[in-house]
Parts: structure tokens; sequence; C-alpha cells
């Protein structure tokens, strides 16, 4: 017969062994490349998604700087940089003008009276906006009228329009030397005043400011020599379509390096380059989201790698035994062991090969269809088919290679030499070791991603590998002491009567050999997926308590062009609720930075009484009860059928002075957001008289002051007195007794007259662990800030210490929304305006996608957009493909198990027979040897994965969480659902396997006559 025959005849006879190691190929060739392209594709994905979503300024990065005299060369110095520097990694960039409230007159609101006019350039505008009415100012048709009345054309917001009372046709006169005209040529609205290149700017979402209304839509030419500030501006922002977790690092990486680079040119510097932007910050949490996946994502592979050389070893050592007199035969002919070990590896290429290549594609059609959406890359699909294949190749090989090197003598080399067991054992010596160095690396760095010179975060390739290094390390020192056990557990069954458990415990302690590779696969796939249940639900949790510290609320709606209370807030008597179905609390929010002497942090101000119910599940309800006392005594109550408030107001001035005051009344709504009333307005000349004053429709309202305005009185000292308030003319209301007298005067036109009763001095406030280690403040401790919306200069005592405050994280301080307003009132400076509103519902999705659709000036996000899921979810499902490949790993080793053990115990079987031991028992002793290894193995791949667990999936939910402060813990938690039905289906599976063995000892033990021959 020919080698080609011989070789084609020794692979048929040996066909369902060679099918179970193509089929390992195969599984590991299909597993393997779903979770490595699934987890690049998804992270692409995630990265994209997450920049999409990323709006207003978390979304941009701008630099800006006063326009220089030649406006033409700064411009194209700062082209040069930005093309240089972000636009080769996926960036565009615009550029802008903008001026500071110019002073002008014109329109009907303001009774052809002034205001301040923001003009803006900007190039790119009308790309991101629709034509209301009219037409844009570079339109021939607006350029021709304009020049008819020696006017620049410009288009005005359409709310700006509305508010000034301004109509197409009209003009605008601006101030300067000489003075200027603009003429309203259209008008506009934006298409989404939260996109990133609108920067956040209020008055685009709004059309109006604390000081100016607009924008004007203008040529350049038309801001020139204007008697204000004028920026120039260049706004950047990540292109989504084409990004990659590559040009996300190296747009990470370059953009704190543009300004220093447009500092330094003396073209662009003239003024200082500022800043701005949180695209840098998006970036930095989106790659942080990425590093999460890089650190997690070996520890999959690694369970299959070694999960599958496990089961390969398993079918190759089976194969050689099969072989053995094959081999001995073949030698003995004149056979060399090359030709041998290459008829083996020819056997598995022409089998393996194909195997690999379908589990790859197989992989990659999954992925297609369930991610549609993910780009697809068939390299890395060909790569780890490659590798799978030459992996195969070399375990089968080198068993092939070692069975055709023994000798050719019956019963040789069938026991291990002193070599090879002291390789072994060195080998798992060395193993146990970088486990042991691993692991401390691991524990050392709290995570396996460290920071590296850069600040940025990177996998530490030795500590990534800790928690497979130890569930391997464990497993196989578990299996070392099977031994001892075993044989512990053969003299406890040999004491009972009967052959069963005798004869099972026998065979374990004399044949652990046989069982140990089935046994080390199903311990480690046990642990493995007993380590991902561990880390999921320790993820699950953290992701949870962060995402809720991140938001605030369920739902966290932000309102743009919030600054300081000038007028009726019409947002804060109407919630814009009504209607949303779901929502179950509310409450409004101060966000906003402060000085602590020059060092800055973050304020959040909010009805301490509703924390529980729109900040569940952050852990601050318990502040709630320190700042109960400031909430309590932040204005007085009204009645609830008050409907006006009336007071005789008096005013004392020079005789002939013209003018008047416009009186208003301060209110808190029942959460704590001020608000005043229209004002009344008395003139100077009348001396004074009795106004009313229109009571707030709003529940819970509390009376916190009247403020008075001067107007129309220049270079005029004038004093202002009030009486006894009443509400609806009908006597002194209890409580609301105010400062008496105020002085005016056309270099402080505004006066506030507080009340003289309740408020708090100082004003509780509640700090972040972090904040209040760094100025080393305890509760009792009194310290200053200064708020930046505003400037009220608050003295302040500490409540409480809480480990982080929502949205402002460990460094962060919470204060009672209406004690600030209150305090703010009283100090005289600007009364800070809540800028979010912080929602709890039972669809926060639906009501967030509600919320941003019901207008441009709202940015709502539930708190899933906060979550880690985008990137960690597709990290976890690979861990659990990973889990479940091992187990699939562990049921070929049973089975190959199994078919070792018929072969190898054929023997036993006739002579137990010939004693007459029924078979009924040998098939039960079977059946227990089987049961009481894999039992045995599961129960030590729970505990191993459990002490795994517990010295590494904290560690690995916390990396996989960008922004997690230390102060919060993370708890231990357990994914039950999908580990029980693993185990389960393992043990189902098993059992299964188990019985069938024992059936077909059973029947070979009942054929009559039966000689080892004859198996």
């Amino acid at each position: 017969m020919g080698a080609a025959r011989t070789a084609f005849a020794r692979a048929n006879a040996r066909a369902g062994v060679l099918a179970s190691i193509a089929a390992v190929v195969f599984l590991a060739s299909g597993l393997s490349t779903a979770i490595v392209d699934s987890l690049a594709g998804s992270s692409t994905s995630a990265l994209r998604s997450g920049l999409e979503s990323a709006e207003g300024t978390a979304g941009a990065a701008r630099w800006q700087v006063r326009i220089a005299p030649d406006a033409v060369a700064q411009a194209d110095a700062a082209a040069a940089v930005l093309d240089r520097t972000i636009a080769p990694h996926g960036a565009s960039w615009s550029r802008s003008v903008e001026t500071a409230p110019v002073e002008a007159a014109g329109g009907e609101a303001a009774g052809g009276g002034g205001f301040g006019a923001v003009l803006l350039v900007d190039p790119d505008a009308a790309d991101r906006s629709e034509l209301v009415e009219g037409d844009w100012p570079d339109s021939p048709a607006a350029i021709a009228a304009a020049s008819d009345d020696a006017a620049a054309p410009a288009a005005l917001h359409a709310a700006a329009a509305e508010a000034l009372g301004l109509a197409i046709g009209d003009l605008v006169r601006l101030d300067g030397d000489p003075a200027r005209h603009l003429l309203v040529v259209g008008t506009w609205l934006p298409n989404d005043a939260n996109d990133p290149a609108w920067f956040g700017e209020g008055i685009v979402a709004t059309g109006t400011t604390v000081d100016g209304a607009g924008p004007f839509l203008v040529a350049e030419e038309t801001t020139l020599d204007l008697p204000v500030a004028i920026e120039a501006r260049w706004t950047a922002i990540a292109g989504t379509a084409a990004a990659t977790p590559e040009s996300a690092r190296a747009l990470s990486a370059v953009l704190p390096d543009v300004e220093p680079l447009l500092r330094a040119d003396p073209a662009i510097a003239t003024d200082g380059v500022t800043s701005l932007g949180g695209l840098e910050a998006t970036l930095a949490r989106l790659l942080a989201g990425l590093g999460a996946v890089r650190a997690i994502a070996p520890l999959p592979l690694l369970l299959l790698a070694f999960g599958g050389l496990a089961a390969l070893t398993r079918l190759a050592t089976l194969l050689g035994a099969a072989r053995r007199s094959e081999t001995v035969l073949l030698r003995a002919r004149g056979a060399s062991s090359g030709r041998l070990t290459r008829d083996t590896a020819m056997e598995l290429l022409v089998l393996g090969a194909p195997a690999a290549i379908a589990g790859a594609a197989a992989a990659e059609a999954v992925l297609t269809i369930a991610r549609p959406g993910e780009p697809r890359d068939w390299g890395t699909a060909a790569l780890v088919a490659s590798v799978t294949l030459v992996a195969a190749l070399l375990v089968v090989g080198q068993r092939a290679w070692s069975d055709a090197r023994r000798p050719v003598v019956r019963g040789a080399g069938d026991e291990v030499g002193r070599v090879q067991r002291g390789l072994v054992t060195g080998g798992v010596v060395l193993l146990a070791a970088l486990a042991v160095v691993s692991l401390w690396q691991f524990r050392l760095y709290g995570s396996p991603l460290v920071a590296s010179a850069t600040g940025s975060l990177e996998v530490d390739p030795v500590a990534v590998l800790a928690p497979v290094l130890v569930l391997i390390a464990l497993s196989l020192a578990a299996l070392g002491l099977s031994r001892p056990i075993d044989g512990v557990l053969e003299r406890l069954a040999a004491a009972r009567p009967g052959l069963v458990p005798a004869l099972p415990m026998r065979q374990l302690a004399r044949r652990g050999a046989l069982y140990a590779a089935a046994s080390l696969v199903t311990m480690l796939a046990v642990a493995g997926l007993t380590l991902t249940a561990a880390f999921a639900g320790s993820w699950q949790s953290i992701d949870r308590t962060t995402t809720a510290l991140a938001t605030g609320g369920e739902v966290r709606a932000v309102y743009t062009g919030r600054d300081l209370v000038l007028g009726p807030d019409s947002l804060a008597l109407d919630d814009g609720l009504a209607g949303l179905e779901g929502v179950s609390a509310e409450a409004p929010v101060f966000r906003g930075e402060i000085r602590i002497g020059s060092d800055p942090a973050s304020l959040v101000a909010l009805d301490s009484t509703g924390l529980a119910h729109v900040a569940r599940g952050t852990g601050t309800p318990a502040a709630a009860p320190a700042l109960a006392d400031s909430a309590a005594s932040a204005g007085v109550e009204v009645p609830p059928e008050a409907t006006a408030l009336d007071l005789a107001v008096g005013v004392d001035a020079p005789a002939g002075t013209i003018g008047s005051v416009a009186v208003t009344a301060w209110f808190l709504t029942g959460s704590g957001a001020a608000t005043p009333t229209l004002p009344a307005s008395v003139g100077l000349a009348s001396g004074g008289g009795q106004v009313r004053l229109d009571v707030p429709d709003a529940p819970g309202l509390r009376f916190i002051g009247l403020g008075a305005s001067l107007s129309g009185a220049p270079d005029s000292d004038v004093s202002v007195s009030f009486g006894a308030i009443s509400l609806d003319g009908e006597g002194t209301a209890t409580g609301f007794d105010t400062v008496r007298e105020l002085a005016l005067s056309s270099k402080s036109p505004t006066a506030r007259a507080p009340l003289t009763s309740t408020g708090s001095d100082p004003l509780p406030v509640v700090l972040g662990a972090g904040l209040a280690e760094q100025i080393a403040a305890e509760v009792g401790d009194e310290f200053a800030f200064r708020v930046d919306a505003g400037g009220a200069e608050v003295d302040a005592i500490v409540a409480g210490v809480i480990p982080v405050v929502p949205t402002a994280g460990a460094g962060g301080v919470l204060v009672d929304l209406g004690a600030l307003e209150r305090y703010a009132f009283d100090d005289g400076a600007g009364v800070p305006a809540f800028g979010e509103r912080w929602i709890a519902a039972s669809d926060p999705e639906r009501v967030a996608a509600e919320l941003s659709a019901g207008g441009s000036s709202v940015m709502a996000d539930a708190r899933s957009a906060a979550s880690s899921t985008p990137f960690i979810t597709p990290a976890v499902a690979a861990l659990w493909t990973g889990a479940i490949g091992a187990l699939l790993f562990a049921l070929i080793s049973v089975v190959a198990l199994v078919a070792a053990l018929r072969d190898a115990r054929l023997g036993e079987v006739v002579v137990l027979r010939a004693l007459g031991v029924p078979a009924r028992t040998q098939a039960g002793a079977r059946f227990a040897e089987l049961a009481v290894t894999l039992g045995t193995a599961i129960a030590i791949g729970v505990a191993i994965g459990v002490a795994t667990a517990l010295l590494t999936a904290r560690e690995l939910a916390r990396a996989a969480v960008a922004g997690v402060p230390d102060v919060v813990p993370v708890p231990f938690g357990l994914d039950l659902v999908p580990w029980l039905v693993g185990v389960t289906a393992f043990i189902v599976l098993a059992a299964a396997i188990s019985a069938a063995a024992a059936a077909s000892v059973r029947r070979m033990a009942s054929r009559p006559g039966l000689r080892q021959e004859e198996g």
C-alpha cells in the first residue's frame, strides 16, 4: 500500500477524533474572530455615537482672540495652525467673528430706544439655519436694498426681532464714530441650537442675552471699528462618520497644543488667546471607554485560548493513544517519525484549514447580520483563523512527533519520564510566579489601566493578565491536589460495603492522569463563567451609581441662554412638563462655578426637600436634613389664595427731577427658583403712591423682598421708602417686613429691600469629600466663596460632607436653591437663574426625547447617555462568549475523556463481566466516576471563580467605567441569571454525556462471550 493510501486509511480510521479536532478549530476560530472583531467594531461605533450625541460646547473646541488690525493675516495664520494640527485627524473647523453688545437704537419694543446689538460674522451660518423671512445679507437683493439706505444688510434672529419689535426694512442705528446703520433684510432661526458648531451660545438659542440681543448676521466689514470688543473665533468639531479610535487618540493628544501654537504666532495673538469647549473632555471620556474595552478584551481571548489548547491536547492524546498500535507497526516497517508527524499535520491541515476559515467566516456573517452598522475587518478574521490553525498544528503535531519517537516496544513510553515531569513542574511553578507578579501589579495599580507619561490611560501588559493567570494558577493548584484528595476518597469508599462507590473512587485515584485534562478545562471554564458573572454584576452596580452621579436626575434638561434672573421667569412658573407622561418629580437646578479664594469649584443648588425624589440613586438624599433649616427659612410663605401685593411707595427726589422708579416684588417658587413680578412704576414728580404687584400664579410661593430701579433721572440721588405690605388690600401681611428705605442714583440705579426676618447667615452647604479634604473643612467650619454668576459673596458653614456631589464630583458644593437665591438677593448681587431641571420619570429615554424635541433651547439626556454601556456591553458579551466557548471546550474534553476511558478500560469490563459483576453495576460505576469528576470540577471552578472575582472583579468594573471617583465604592455583584443558565446547561449536557458513556458500558458488559479483542 502506498504512502498516500496508508495516510488516507489512517485518517479514515480515526475520522471521529479528527472531526472533533476540526470542531475545536472551528469553534476557536469563530468565537475568537467574533470577540476580536465585535469589540473593534463596537468600539468604533460607540466612539462615533458618542461624538454624534455630544451637544453644545461638549462637542466642540473653540479658540478666540481679539480681532487683529490685519484680520486677513490673522485668519491665514490661524488656518495654517489648524490645518496642520487638527485637520489631519478628522476634525473640521470654521472661523467666525462676534462683537460684544454695541449700543443700538430702533425697534418698537424699545420705543425706538436703545439696546445692545450683537453682530455675528459666520459664513457657514446659513447652512445651519433656516430663513424665516426675507433674504440672507449676502444676497444681491439685500445688498442693493441696503445700499439704497446707506446701510449694511443684516439678517436678525427671529426671536430677537420679535422681542425688539423689528421687521424687515427697519433700520438700526449703531453707536460709533461715525455712526452706522443696519438694514434688517431677513430673519432666521438655527436648525439646531444645540449643534456643536454653534458652541451652545445662548443668544443663538433665544435671541437675547443679559445685555444684548441678536445676533445680527452681517458681513465682516460691518464690524470694523465698532467701539466694542470684537472677537475672532475658530470653532472645531470632530468628524464622526470616519472617526476611529486611532484618529480620536491623535486628536485628543493634539488639542492641548493648539492654543500655545496660536499664541506663539504674532499675527494671531495680539491680545492673548482663550481656549474653550468640552471636546477635549468628551474625547477623554470616550477614550477612557475604549481603554476599558482594551483592558477587558484579553480576558475572553485567554479563556478561549487555554480552554481550546487543553481540549486540543486531550484530543491529540486520544488520537495518539488510538494510533499507538498503528504507529508501532509502521515504525517497525521503516516509517520515519518525521513522515508520521507530517501525515498527521497534513490530516489536520486538510480538515483544520477549512474549519478555521469557516469559523471566521461564520463569525463575520453573524456579526454583519446582528450589527449591520458596524465596520467589519476581514483582515482580522484571516489573522485569527491563521493563528488558530497554527496553534492546532503545533499542539497536535508535537503530540504526534512524541508518539512517533517512542521506542517500538509494546508499553514503552507509557510512563512519563523525569525530564517531562520536571518540565511540567517547572512550567506550573513559572505560571504560578507569573500569576503572583501579575496580581501584585494589578492590585498595586488597582486597575489594568495605568496613566502614561502623556496622562492618557494605557493597558498595562502585566496587570491585564492577572484575572486569567490567577484562574489558571488556582485551577492547576486544585488539579495538583486532586491526587491526594482522590486517595482519601478511595480509602473512605473502600470502608463501605459494595462495589459502588469503591470501584469508581479507586479508578479516580489510580487513573488521575486520564481525568486531568477534562477536570482542568471544566474548572477553568466554570471559573471563567463565575468571574464573568461577578464582573458583569459589579459593573452594572457601579455604572448605575456613576450615571446617577453624572446626570443627577433620571433625566437632565439643560436650558441654554440662561444666566441671571432679570425679570419674570416663565420657566420658574411653568416647568414645561405638562402633557409628559411618566414624570413623577422634578426640580430646577443651578450649576455654576465658584471661587474659594483663588481655587475653582463647582456649585450645585436645588430644592433639598426634593433630593430623595429627583436624585434617586445618587446617595445625596442623606444631605437633605443638613440643608433643611436653610430651605425652610429661605422666605416667607405666601397664602395660596393671595393674588396681589399692595404697598405704599414714597419717593424723595430733588424738585423738578424727571424719571421714575420701577418697583418689583421677588418670590421663590415651591422648588426654590427666584422670579420677580412685572414692575409697577412710580413717577419721581408724584412723590410716591400706592402700587399693586400681581402675585405669580404658582403653588408654594415664598416672598423674599422688594426691588427698585431708577430710570430717566440722570445725575440725581433718589430715596425710596416702603410702607407696610398687604395682600389683596386686606391688612398688613404677617412676616412681610422689609428694609424700609433705599437710596438710588444714576451710578447705582438699582437696589433691593430684603426681608428683615428669616434667612440664614452663614449659608449652610454640603461639601464633597474631596473638597472637604482639600480645604481641610469639617462639619461646623466656616469658609467663604464667590459665585461667578452674579458675583454673590457668600459666607458659608459646612452642614455636612458626602462622598460625591451629583454632576460636580467629589470637589463639589451642594446647597439649597431657595437659600442660595435668597442669599444672592440679600447680598445685592445678581440672582443666578437655574439652567437645568432634574426629572424623575418611569421612561427616561422617552421623556428626554420629547423634551429635546420641544424646543431648540433645551438639551435633555437620560441617565443612559452617561452610561458606559455602549463600550462595555459588547465587552461583557465577549466575556460571556469566551466563558461559553470554554464550557464547550470542556464538553469536548469530556467526550474525549469518555472515548479514552472506553478504549483504555475495555479489558476491565471483560474481567468484571467474567467475575459476575452485573452490567448495571459497571454502568453505574462509570457514571459515578464521571459525575464525581465533573461535579468536583464544577464546585472547585465556582470557588476559584469567586476567589478570583474577589481579587479582581471590582477593580475591573471600576476600570470599565470612566470617571468613577475614588471615594465611591464598587459593590461586589453577581449577574445570576446568565450564570445559572450557563452552569445548568453545562451540567445537563455533561450528565447526558456521562449517561451515554454509562449506557455504552452497560451494552458492552451485557454482550455474552465478550472478549477484549472483540471490542
